[in-house]
């Protein structure tokens, strides 16, 4: 009898329900303490929507003239109603504008026998047997192409033209101050999973757009109004950039990529305003970076990992996150964990994680960002098997904390994204903006002078306060100059000297061995120039 009482009071001490364990608020679980949901767990898309809305006004947004470009093409369907009455808009705002038509859509005069701007017959009948073979033709990155190479597309004016309206209305967007979409979700309490951005897709077609029309005005010998066009898409971009997303980082980067393409292409090639350089170059110069990638892995990126432990401790927990069918876990729904513990062990993953991204590339950040993805693939690889799974899925209230680390590596396995690649997308872009300067800049100095600079020093003060450093080895960019031109370059991503060339990512060499050096080159008439740099 004493023996089986001693068993049912085990028993009952290592199984009996604990109850709802309440989540602490703090900066070592929650990471910010509030606004808070009825349950009692952090609202992080309140939070995030606050800051991000912080200072917005209907004057200084842009976000109603970029809906009035696009329409409806820029938001989910079912938030296009909660979207503009939090802008505080009529809800018939979008009707009755001709909004942005995708070069995929375009009306296509071609096809309708519409002759081409080609300098040849022969270069306009490979163009339609170009677009025989596919029925899209070539794309509007291709079209860009063709335009350095004194080709016009025979549909690309009337794509213009189509869309006048809509890119006005884009390079009024870009002289406001602020861009703020809400953040929508239609889940309660509401997720940050489940944030329904605007279609940043759009965005990046505008500053495809915007960049294809500056080309087209250097072609036709309007310097003044390409270096306008490319502004405009160089301050989209930062408009953009004020997402608290990271993925609207991205795409923000990506965005200026284009821009700073299109700078380097205008400049290398001679075409700077007829007056008033002086001022191109410190626009150039006051534009602020794009994004801030790091912070945002370091806000948002953990956000997502927090709020998903927010609804594993809610009733219905594994099931009801949707995550399930992810986890392929053995571990009861039922069982116990220590959501505090799993809070802590989740930040302290991304303090690890976002501290060597603060590095400079040159300076420690790849050694470091090695340890601790070592450590990481380490926790992903320890998964519970055989008598242990056992113990932690029915030892009870014993090994609960085993049981809470063992959900907690699984979760960090399936759900932390590798992010370096987003910090050096980040370097890339603000590396190419910098060459963009210097490339405007030279072309100045040449026009003043009549001769290219023996070194970029030369360049101080007169034109730019300093000489900026490669973001990639941190030593000085690689400038060879030449009585007819000048070879200038980065380094690059691979952090290695490819001699000046850049190959596309879409190249069939492997990314180990690809060649992505960030070049601004002029060379002497009649030579072939290599691109600027891989396309963005």
């Amino acid at each position: 009898m004493v023996v089986v009482l001693l068993l049912g009071a085990l028993l009952g001490y290592m199984y009996w329900p604990t109850g709802p364990v309440r989540i602490i608020i703090s900066r070592e679980t929650t990471y910010i303490d509030g606004p808070l949901n009825p349950d009692g767990t952090v609202n992080y898309v309140a939070y995030l929507d606050a800051k991000y809305s912080d200072g917005v006004t209907p004057e200084n947004n842009a976000a109603p003239l970029l809906l009035r470009a696009f329409g409806s093409y820029v938001l989910p369907l079912k938030t296009v109603g909660e979207t503009l009455r939090r802008l505080d808009l009529p809800a018939d705002f979008l009707d009755g504008d001709k909004h942005f038509v995708k070069w995929e859509d375009r009306t296509r005069p071609s096809k309708a026998g519409a002759s081409a701007t080609m300098p040849s017959q022969s270069d306009e009948q490979d163009l339609a047997d170009e677009e025989d073979e596919d029925d899209e033709g070539p794309s509007l990155d291709d079209v860009y192409d063709m335009l350095l190479a004194g080709q016009v597309h025979p549909d690309l004016e009337a794509w213009l033209a189509e869309n006048a309206g809509p890119l006005e209305l884009i390079r009024q967007a870009s002289d406001k101050e602020r861009y703020y979409f809400p953040l929508v979700t239609s889940s309660k309490p509401p997720s940050i999973v489940d944030i329904l951005c605007p279609s940043l897709q759009c965005h990046r077609l505008a500053a495809e757009a915007m960049t294809t029309h500056a080309a087209l005005k250097m072609t036709r010998n309007d310097p003044r109004g390409a270096w306008d066009d490319v502004l405009a898409a160089h301050w989209l971009a930062r408009l953009v950039g004020q997402s608290p997303t990271l993925i609207g980082q991205l795409v923000a980067v990506g965005m200026d990529g284009h821009a700073s393409r299109a700078g380097i292409d205008l400049a290398t090639r001679g075409h700077l305003p007829p007056t008033r350089t002086g001022e191109l170059l410190s626009k150039l110069a006051a534009l602020r970076p794009v994004g801030h990638v790091v912070d945002t892995i370091d806000t948002q990126e953990r956000f997502v990992m927090l709020d998903t432990v927010m609804m594993l401790s809610r009733p219905g927990g594994l099931r009801a996150s949707g995550l399930s069918g992810m986890t392929q876990s053995p571990l009861p729904n039922s069982v116990d964990l220590d959501w505090n513990q799993m809070l802590r062990d989740m930040n302290a993953q991304y303090d690890g994680m976002v501290k060597p991204m603060r590095l400079p590339r040159f300076n420690g950040r790849d050694e470091a960002q090695k340890a601790h993805n070592e450590q990481f693939e380490k926790v992903s690889a320890a998964r519970p098997a055989g008598l242990r799974m056992f113990l932690l899925s029915y030892g009870g209230r014993p090994f609960r904390g085993a049981a809470t680390t063992a959900m907690t590596n699984l979760l960090i396995a399936l759900l932390v994204p590798t992010l370096e690649q987003a910090c050096l997308l980040e370097d890339r872009g603000k590396m190419t903006h910098e060459i963009e300067t210097l490339a405007v800049a030279l072309a100045c100095y040449h026009a003043e002078n009549g001769r290219w600079p023996a070194e970029l020093k030369e360049l101080c003060p007169s034109l730019l306060k300093a000489i900026p450093a490669d973001r990639f080895s941190g030593k000085p960019l690689i400038y060879k100059p030449s009585e007819k031109g000048y070879l200038l370059y980065s380094v690059g991503m691979n952090m290695r000297d490819d001699g000046g060339q850049s190959e596309p990512r879409g190249s069939s060499t492997s990314s180990a061995d690809r060649k992505d050096d960030i070049v601004a080159e002029v060379k002497p008439a009649g030579a072939a120039s290599r691109p600027a740099t891989s396309k963005p």
